[in-house]
């Protein structure tokens, strides 16, 4: 059935508000992640990276390290590289920060000697036994950047949502399909009684879900399969908090 937030309780729409919020444009994800940091009411560092080197080659940007990044106690951040995968301490893993550390005679906006950040979902050996999901995450180096691998995220783009599993999300599909926006933005969350949408769309942005070409070419590859093995169906359907 789908819901508003009047028909959620309390706690339900809570929960949501507090859940990863999945936005169709930067400007939005943004605009997110600057008034959540800002309605924490707490010292904000700025961390600049470091330049390893100068070089003639352009690399795409979402290839590098932020070249600046807000830090600030009990911010929630996302990880951006794959630091030791049997732990869980994967690329897109979420976390809160507790404290932020400097070497000696160093201060923002110069590069934390450590953050350590409160993972949920890590499995190793704790480096705080009194808190043994804290772990400091220290800078790191790729392409031409040094800087601690992590950003803001309380929102994210759908576009970068790819490959995460959450188990609630907020979503925003924005006013424009592309590349199967709305599919992408849905398929992240386990379960359908974890999505919400909101703002809920008009049946004008529903006809534009159902015009666009990867819809058109995901429906004749769902009726190839049909036909190759019977099946009845290879779509859900979708019962969504609106």
């Amino acid at each position: 059935m789908n819901q508003t937030n009047t028909n959620l309780t309390v706690l339900q729409q809570k929960e949501f508000n507090s859940s990863i919020h999945l936005f169709a444009t930067n400007d939005s994800t943004t605009l997110h992640n600057k008034r959540m940091l800002k309605e924490l009411n707490l010292p904000i560092a700025l961390s600049i990276a470091h330049i390893v080197q100068q070089t003639n080659t352009d690399y795409d940007n979402n290839e590098q390290l932020p070249l600046e990044l807000l830090l600030c106690e009990n911010q929630q951040v996302m990880l951006l590289a794959n630091l030791w995968i049997e732990v869980g301490l994967v690329n897109g893993s979420i976390g809160l920060v507790k404290k932020i550390a400097y070497e000696n005679n160093t201060k923002p906006p110069d590069l934390p000697k450590f953050v350590i950040v409160r993972f949920q979902n890590y499995k190793g050996p704790p480096w705080d036994t009194l808190h043994p999901n804290d772990i400091p995450i220290t800078p790191i180096t790729r392409r031409k950047r040094t800087q601690i691998p992590l950003t803001t995220a309380w929102a994210i783009t759908i576009h970068k949502s790819q490959g995460l599993t959450l188990d609630k999300a907020t979503i925003d599909i924005g006013n424009t399909e592309k590349q199967g926006l709305t599919f992408t933005a849905i398929s992240r969350v386990k379960s359908i009684d974890g999505i919400r949408i909101h703002p809920p769309f008009s049946f004008e942005r529903y006809a534009k879900m159902q015009k666009s070409a990867f819809t058109t070419i995901r429906k004749k590859e769902e009726a190839r399969l049909q036909q190759l093995f019977g099946l009845t169906s290879t779509s859900q359907d979708y019962n969504l908090h609106l």
